[in-house]
């Protein structure tokens, strides 16, 4: 690898400087000793959230200047033939150009490194200078965060970026509610903007977009997964078949799943598989953040495996366009909302059957190594006296097998009707999505 080209990288990247962003709540800490990574779905805006973190890093004096920032992004097809071996050239290159020591401040940001073989050797090299901070981003489920504490000898701190939350949104569309108490008509204003939020998704290049423009985009967002994180990367066999069963599994958002269902739901449409087959798609669509899935409340591991498992869509829109159904679906779409809600604030997150007639908590909320603490049911509607019965008889009896302590709490899309009896905590969604602290 020519000097020259790293160099001339380096160099295009102060000559644009750092483009405007929308500030992203996702906090990217800097620990001692620790390569920073960020991970999560294509097109979730990581390049532009590690461009924030080095305006923080420069605002918090980490840095002096953003000529103390070395930043590359490997997809730049100048440099797809670099090696391992090559990777030395870097700092040498930059430390030449930038006139700094050991002793001055220095940032490198990594975009897409993982395309290199023993490219996490290099990245612990550069940490171990305790002046130096090193930020590594990308796509690839090769970074998900597992792996990446095993490549990195468990010295590194990821934060997993999920799309935009709907205060991200607001904030896309030029929106920043303060107030815990709002004016009727600033009520009024929140709704339409959950709607759009609803109608819209959460990819931050889709907002604004007009809806045919927006359709066009999200089914290329699906396409581009597809080839990179399964036909590609996995090697798939079968890559209409995959196709199928992604489509098949984004078409049941917030809807019961089993490998046995998609697995004849495929054969009867003459796509027969193996059963490891449709279980390792199923563990891909997780690992290249497609989906989330919430599993039955238990501490019996049979229990979790004869039950049924829930997807939700990383980005609800896109499961709509790409799996064609006309419908709105919202009820669906505003449990997925919550979903992605509760795994953003650092929350374990899953459903449990109660009574017996099996009915359905939609979520069951605890933090991380402790006890259940929330019960949540999502209802659309609470018009209809019938439903808030219902909703309640379950956490009752929910309360039943685990304790009276556990928070029962209703989010609504509709406001309640004036006079109905409810002993229930009621949240409206917009209210809820807006005011819930992050446990993180």
């Amino acid at each position: 690898m020519n000097d020259d080209v790293i160099r001339r990288c380096i160099l295009e990247f102060y000559e644009v400087g750092l483009p405007e962003y929308v500030r992203r709540d996702a906090d990217v800490p800097t620990l001692k000793d620790t390569v920073t990574t960020i991970v999560g779905g294509r097109k979730v805006g990581k390049t532009y959230r590690t461009y924030q973190f080095i305006g923080e890093a420069i605002q918090a004096g980490l840095i002096p200047s953003l000529e103390h920032v070395c930043y590359l992004h490997f997809d730049d097809e100048r440099l797809l033939e670099m090696q391992t071996a090559d990777l030395r050239r870097i700092d040498e290159v930059f430390l030449e150009l930038s006139r700094a020591t050991a002793k001055t401040g220095l940032l490198f940001v990594f975009d897409e490194i993982h395309r290199i073989p023993d490219w996490e050797y290099f990245a612990l090299r550069l940490k171990r200078n305790p002046n130096w901070h090193v930020l590594v981003t990308g796509s690839s489920a090769e970074l998900e965060e597992g792996k990446v504490g095993r490549q990195l000898r468990g010295k590194t701190v990821t934060v997993r970026l999920a799309p935009l939350s709907f205060r991200e949104f607001l904030r896309f569309k030029g929106e920043e509610p303060q107030r815990s108490r709002y004016s009727t008509s600033a009520v009024a204003k929140l709704n339409g903007l959950l709607g759009e939020y609803m109608e819209t998704g959460c990819y931050p290049a889709a907002v604004g977009l007009a809806p045919a423009v927006r359709r066009e985009l999200l089914r290329q967002y699906f396409n581009s997964i597809v080839a990179a994180d399964f036909v590609d990367r996995l090697e798939v066999k079968h890559p209409l078949s995959c196709k199928l069963f992604l489509r098949n599994l984004l078409h049941g958002n917030a809807c019961p799943y089993t490998h046995k269902k998609a697995r004849n739901n495929l054969a009867s449409i003459g796509h027969p598989l193996a059963p490891n087959t449709i279980t390792d798609w199923f563990s891909a669509a997780q690992d290249s953040y497609l989906i989330g899935t919430c599993a039955i409340h238990s501490s019996s591991v049979k229990r979790r495996e004869q039950n049924y498992r829930k997807p939700y869509a990383i980005d609800w829109a896109m499961a709509r366009i790409v799996s064609d159904f006309a419908e709105p679906r919202v009820s669906r779409i505003l449990e997925a909302l919550v979903y992605w809600q509760l795994r953003r604030s650092g929350l374990l997150v899953s459903y449990d059957l109660v009574g017996p007639d099996k009915h359905e908590v939609d979520f069951v909320v605890a933090e991380s190594g402790k006890l259940p603490h929330q019960a949540i049911q999502v209802c659309v509607d609470l018009s209809d006296a019938t439903v808030a019965e219902r909703e309640e008889r379950a956490f009752a009896q929910l309360a039943d097998r685990l304790g009276p302590e556990i928070e029962p709490l209703i989010i609504t899309l509709r406001k309640p009707p004036a006079g109905a009896r409810l002993r229930m905590p009621v949240v409206r969604a917009w209210d809820w999505l807006l005011n819930r602290q992050p446990v993180l």
